[in-house]
């Protein structure tokens, strides 16, 4: 008997997972600007400021900087400590790789932080010198 609900609880517990993880993709879709970019400790604000990225429903986003475009698709774990995406190139140097980053939202706010080398995923929101860790702070387009 406890076996069976403890196998009912983690069902019940998974559940909860995928319905926040459903409410996180939901809440992202939409067009978003790039308030402040830090790679590896350094401000990268201006390199994307003028990036245009729009995540769309179904976990999959495209950024464009000039001529240059990223489509992609990406998961999130809402339930982990701090949230976490797994992003899934479908082009560039990390095609096949998945990239690894932590997330949050808070109203019209998203911030993501990730290793662009599909390296670790970064622990906190930071970009520290000597890392490849790329901090973005997003505000939503109205």
């Amino acid at each position: 008997m406890r076996l069976v609900s403890a196998f009912a609880m983690a069902v019940l517990c998974l559940g909860i997972a995928r319905a926040d993880d459903a409410a996180d993709l939901k809440v992202m879709v939409g067009k978003w600007k790039v308030e402040k970019a830090t790679l590896s400790g350094k401000d990268v604000t201006e390199h994307v400021k003028d990036m245009k990225f729009e995540i769309m429903a179904g976990g999959k986003y495209r950024a464009q900087v000039g001529e240059e475009v990223d489509e992609s698709t990406f998961t999130v774990d809402a339930a982990k400590k701090p949230a976490e995406l797994d992003v899934k190139p479908m082009g560039g140097p990390q095609k096949g790789k998945i990239v690894k980053g932590i997330y949050k939202l808070d109203g019209d706010t998203m911030t993501i932080c990730y290793n662009y080398m599909a390296g670790d995923r970064p622990k906190a929101f930071e970009s520290k010198e000597n890392t490849n860790d790329l901090l973005i702070v997003y505000k939503r387009i109205k």
